[in-house]
């Protein structure tokens, strides 16, 4: 076997998956990074979504086997992050815990935030071992894609010289070449570039490149290692904070004696301005935004702080608040630059192109009782039911406030003679009354915890139930009362 050669090869490359059956494109990009990289140590780093119970057990052991048929062929070693939390942890240790990260995977995993899961990973990861970390969703650089790169505008030899893995301690991904295109207060405890407190204080935001992670190499024991594990601490901290002022509106509840190093949220409302709500709405617009925040903004803390020098800002007086600058030599440095090819985000510097699939992503609509956007052989009740709990919560029903404990898969198996799943027909009816039918039939469900008195029916009207008046109104900001489920759980008291 070929010796793997230090400074074009790194010592290790961890490509993840995290959700469902990897797809087609992601097993086409486990292929094409395994030739990239074919005498690194390669490893699949998975996290099937669990679900309770023995189905919910098998599913997962049906995944696993999955990985490993597609990982093995390539030389890849399947590993199941939720088994590396306690070595991961060691990244925030003293802060936080693997009970933390647990937590956290628990709520993300149950509310489809795999994305949020991997920007996590990553930094976990890059802050606890020497190695290369990339999502499914890369390609090796095609020819067509490097003569688009030479063509570019912000082509030189120097942005484009290969990584050298044998002495880079850091390397993180430029969209911007250089060039100030995003913002942020890096004395801001928020994911936000700034909070009124900065705002009303008068104190400039600062401006830097735009950073991603898609991409990311840390040196164990270099200050690479450092900003991997201060973005990890600052990605958990904004949750904490995030939690911590949700509670103190009074929107969302958390297991009472729990200390500041769990996340288990038991209530989350339908309040307008909650965020945490929010990110954990599969159907808010703000939920991507929310997230791709704290990822970027978690990375650009922790260069500021293992990077950043305190200076005068331009303009001011030795009287004057500090800044915490990056010089732009060490930005360049650590950075690699990313060039827009067609539907692509290539880095020559690896030899690598990602295409923008947004696989994990879950479509954001403005209308939380938008039916649209439904795809697919599998509908989840919590998509079709959107409209029903909207209705609901107008109407006064209470409970809608509490995240459910029931998977709300429906798979659709059947399939005709052609391949196309067997639906049964709806009888003849306008669009406007066949919506009637399915918001008044979810609208009137229940999900008893026990059975009640006439039987365990859980579809009995909820008309029949007496219930107080409640003053909420759902929004397409959340309804988190039907689509949150957490399986593991902080932050009343949680500091970040």
């Amino acid at each position: 076997m070929p010796l793997q050669d230090p400074a074009n090869e790194p010592e290790a490359v961890q490509m993840i998956w995290f959700g469902e059956e990897m797809s087609q494109s992601a097993k086409t990009g486990l292929r094409e990074l395994s030739l990239r990289f074919p005498n690194s140590k390669k490893e699949l780093v998975v996290m099937p979504r669990s679900r309770p119970g023995e189905a919910g057990r098998q599913r997962r052991a049906e995944l696993m086997a999955g990985y490993r048929t597609e990982a093995e062929q390539h030389g890849v070693e399947v590993v199941d992050v939720r088994g590396r939390t306690a070595q991961l942890a060691k990244a925030v240790e003293g802060k936080y815990t693997a009970d933390t990260i647990k937590d956290i995977y628990n709520m993300e995993m149950s509310n489809h935030g795999y994305i949020a899961a991997k920007d996590l990973t990553q930094y976990l990861l890059r802050g606890t071992g020497t190695g290369l970390t990339l999502d499914l969703s890369h390609h090796h650089m095609t020819g067509e894609e490097w003569d688009a790169v030479q063509a570019d505008p912000n082509f030189s030899e120097a942005v484009v010289a290969p990584v050298d893995f044998s002495t880079a301690e850091l390397k993180i991904v430029d969209l911007s070449h250089g060039q100030d295109a995003n913002y942020r207060h890096v004395l801001h405890a928020g994911y936000q570039a700034l909070s009124e407190q900065h705002d009303e204080a008068g104190i400039d935001y600062q401006m830097m490149p735009h950073l991603d992670v898609f991409a990311m190499y840390t040196r164990e024991g270099t200050p690479g290692q450092q900003v991997a594990q201060a973005a990890a601490s600052q990605y958990i901290g904004y949750l904490a904070q995030m939690s911590q002022d949700e509670v103190r509106k009074g929107n969302v509840t958390f297991r009472p004696n729990d200390t500041s190093t769990r996340f288990r949220p038991e209530t989350i409302n339908l309040a307008d301005n909650n965020l945490l709500a929010a990110k954990y709405n599969t159907q808010d617009p703000g939920r991507a935004d929310i997230i791709g925040r704290m990822a970027v903004s978690a990375l650009a803390d922790g260069i500021h702080l293992v990077y950043g020098e305190a200076v005068t800002p331009p303009g001011g007086t030795s009287e004057d608040m500090p800044v915490i600058n990056v010089r732009p030599e060490v930005m360049s440095d650590i950075s690699m630059r990313a060039f827009q090819v067609g539907n692509s985000r290539v880095l020559p510097q690896l030899s690598l192109g990602k295409t923008n699939q947004g696989e994990w992503r879950t479509d954001a609509t403005n209308d939380p009782g938008d039916l649209s956007r439904i795809r697919g052989e599998r509908v989840t009740l919590v998509q079709a039911a959107n409209l029903g709990v909207r209705q609901a919560a107008e109407m006064g029903f209470e409970g809608l406030n509490k995240p459910s404990r029931i998977t709300y898969d429906v798979h659709r198996q059947a399939r005709s003679e052609g391949g196309s799943p067997i639906r049964t027909p709806s009888p003849a009816s306008s669009e406007e009354e066949r919506m009637s039918q399915i918001a008044g039939g979810v609208a009137n469900l229940q999900m008893p915890r026990t059975p009640s008195p006439e039987g365990s029916n859980a579809t009995s009207k909820v008309s029949e139930q007496p219930r107080p008046p409640v003053h909420r109104a759902a929004t397409s900001g959340w309804r988190a009362g039907l689509s949150i489920r957490n399986e593991g759980g902080v932050w009343g008291g949680a500091r970040g």
